[in-house]
């Protein structure tokens, strides 16, 4: 556990994937951080240079863009983010439907399937 770089602990593997696809979110939104970050940034030193814009106004829209990062980092904690996965998740699951063994322990066979032959019969 000291040199991993996930660690379960739940014996529910199903958080592997949600673990995979909120990575995929993180990821995604410190590259939009960092680009806004950087043409807000390069926007102000070149006003700056420019002298269109005072040193005043150079700190504020440093701390606004601080700020905006900050929010928009927020929204992976919300849980309309979170419930978003766990939908996808669930709703990708449920679509092939669930299996069940038989006696014998070589086959599988829908459940509905067996529903059905027990309709028929």
């Amino acid at each position: 556990m000291e040199m991993s770089d996930v660690t379960l602990m739940d014996s529910n593997l199903a958080k592997i994937l949600f673990s995979m696809k909120m990575g995929k979110k993180v990821i995604k939104t410190v590259k939009e951080n960092i680009t806004f970050s950087l043409v807000i940034n390069f926007v102000a030193v070149t006003l700056t240079f420019l002298g269109k814009m005072s040193l005043l106004w150079a700190i504020v829209s440093d701390v606004g863009v601080m700020l905006l990062v900050t929010l928009n980092g927020m929204k992976l904690l919300s849980r309309r983010t979170i419930d978003k996965i766990d939908r996808s998740r669930s709703m990708k699951s449920a679509t092939p439907s669930k299996r069940k063994r038989k006696k014998d322990g070589q086959q599988f066979v829908k459940i509905e399937q067996e529903i059905e032959l027990r309709e028929v019969i």
